[in-house]
């Protein structure tokens, strides 16, 4: 059995800004090689990440500042799938497993490997819905367009739209998605480009038949934008299925089982208070 391998990337992000990311990890049960891509970060949040048991990669050093940093032409979102690629180039067929998870608005709440473990089946991949489709959500219908085009957008417009800050899967399946990922947003017009371009890439041949399509019902991640966000109640006829629940400082789903991550609690003013007080730096 090979290890599994949980990864990360941040820039200008502060310790208590990691700390429920870190903390939740390191509480979940997930055992394995824990990585943060710092892009760019003060030496003290450096060493916290080291304290909590994290592998950092790091690039450039300025001992004035007190910083490590990386200049890139490429934006933060898309260079990470880069650094990512590069960590897993020689590394990927050791690790049974991999999560890539955005740092600011994510925490675990069970370990995401063993959820791998236990669901992903003959799979490679696994992405998690956000419970809505792309004619019913303006931000994702107005990015797709921008990114691909009205032609691109007419094919797809009737499917779910698939969240990029909660992946997961086989090492070498997510070694080659996200060199996917990297070369298929590197150099748009459009400023941001991820999630179009996973959502493209995997609804599409060769990924198609790799991928585990989860929803609500499998608890993988919650994305609680559309769904719980109290500033988005006018999208909740629209989804495509029931909303996240929370209770006891716990996500579920509606049949009560706990969300293994859960992306966006900071949209949700209740969530985000309990979450943080939680993993409080």
């Amino acid at each position: 059995m090979g290890k599994n391998l949980l990864i990360g990337a941040c820039s200008d992000y502060d310790w208590p800004t990691l700390a429920p990311w870190v903390k939740s990890a390191n509480a979940c049960g997930f055992q394995g090689d824990k990585i943060m891509i710092a892009f760019r970060a003060s030496y003290d949040t450096v060493l916290k990440l080291f304290d909590h048991g994290f592998q950092v990669v790091m690039f450039n050093r300025d001992e004035e500042k007190k910083v490590v940093w990386y200049e890139s032409p490429n934006r933060v979102y898309i260079e990470r799938f880069l650094q990512i690629y590069n960590f897993l180039r020689d590394k990927a067929s050791s690790y049974d497993y991999v999560i890539a998870a955005d740092t600011r608005d994510v925490i675990f709440q069970t370990d995401p490997a063993a959820w791998l473990r236990d669901n992903l089946g003959d799979k490679k991949l696994v992405v998690a819905g956000e419970g809505i489709r792309y004619r019913d959500e303006q931000w994702n219908r107005d990015n797709l367009v921008e990114t691909y085009g009205p032609q691109i957008y007419d094919l797809y417009k009737d499917n779910e739209i698939y969240n990029v800050g909660t992946i997961g899967g086989r090492g070498e399946a997510m070694r080659d998605l996200v060199l996917d990922l990297f070369t298929g947003g590197v150099n748009r017009v459009a400023p941001i480009v991820d999630q179009a371009v996973l959502n493209v890439l995997i609804q599409s041949g060769p990924y198609k038949d790799k991928v585990k399509f989860t929803g609500a019902g499998d608890a993988f991640a919650c994305q609680a934008a559309v769904g719980a966000d109290p500033k988005n109640v006018h999208l909740r006829p629209f989804l495509t299925g029931p909303a996240p629940v929370f209770e006891d400082g716990v996500v579920k789903n509606a049949a009560g089982k706990v969300f293994s991550m859960v992306h966006q609690y900071d949209r949700v003013p209740a969530w985000k208070e309990s979450i943080l007080q939680k993993y409080a730096a």
